[in-house]
């Protein structure tokens, strides 16, 4: 089940994240909105009420059994122009789907089925590791088999506390996205910001799934990745087609690089297991 939870809406005390008297801002409204368009101001209405239209926003996907237990949390984000999408349950296909920022995994509910699948995802995609804080309990923070599948962040805690960590991993992503948002492969350029694939300076026309597959075997550096991780990474565990549809994008990726199978110079074939970077 999904739903957004938008950023003009207003909030009622104690929580008044995101307007001009919240705690910790001191900004006035002119200040936050860098010249929007200030909402009218309805009867009974004060500065410190009056909703603010966010300039610029980024999106958070709040996956839960329980989210109505997370709702301070998720009308903060909302609060600081946040848009949040929030789900009950664990789907990779969906979360695969997506297009958002960052991800935040409850998994203080150890006998949620979600917990293993969250689990199981994150280990096999470094990637959306760094997109990920996951929300633990105690017994989860010395749970070692969370450790390393995104930043961890003690729950019940302080809304301050949680606000502050998510803005931090989302400054920090911004940040390294900033300084390599080109990788390089030989005469291979893959910007991942624009999502283009260059050869030599000219622009190679690739699907999503092309290109997917091909910034996978960037990031793996040489490793072999097999069929089916390529699979899971791309459709998520549930899918239900069989591993040669892998090979049929392979071909297609390989025919616009110009690359030849029998003598290849960017993706080369490990029999019966996947692909992996030419040498």
């Amino acid at each position: 089940m999904l739903f957004m939870q938008t950023s003009e809406r207003v909030m009622q005390p104690p929580m008044r994240m995101g307007y001009s008297q919240a705690e910790g801002t001191g900004m006035a409204d002119t200040e936050r909105l860098a010249g929007s368009p200030a909402a009218p101001m309805a009867s009974g209405e004060t500065a410190s009420t009056r909703p603010f239209l966010c300039a610029e926003t980024k999106r958070v996907a709040v996956i839960s059994p329980f989210p109505g237990a997370l709702h301070p949390l998720i009308n903060g984000l909302a609060g600081e122009c946040y848009d949040v999408l929030v789900f009950h349950r664990f789907e990779a296909q969906v979360m695969n789907a997506l297009a958002v920022d960052l991800f935040v995994f409850d998994v203080t509910t150890a006998e949620w089925e979600g917990v293993a699948g969250i689990r199981e995802a994150l280990a096999s995609d470094p990637k959306k590791q760094a997109r990920s804080v996951l929300l633990v309990g105690e017994r989860e923070m010395e749970d070692s088999s969370f450790a390393g599948l995104g930043e961890l962040q003690p729950w019940p805690t302080g809304l301050q506390e949680a606000m502050y960590r998510i803005e931090r991993k989302l400054s920090g992503l911004a940040d390294a996205e900033e300084g390599n948002s080109v990788g390089t492969f030989k005469d291979l350029q893959i910007d991942t910001k624009k999502m283009t694939v260059l050869r030599g300076g000219s622009r190679i026309e690739c699907t999503k799934t092309e290109y997917e597959i091909l910034l996978m075997l960037l990031e793996a550096q040489g490793a072999v990745m097999s069929r089916d991780e390529i699979m899971d990474r791309i459709w998520g565990s549930s899918f239900v087609g069989g591993s040669n549809v892998v090979d049929v994008h392979v071909k297609s990726l390989r025919k616009k690089l110009g690359d030849n199978p029998a003598a290849p110079q960017y993706i080369a074939t490990v029999r019966g297991v996947g692909y992996r970077l030419a040498d």
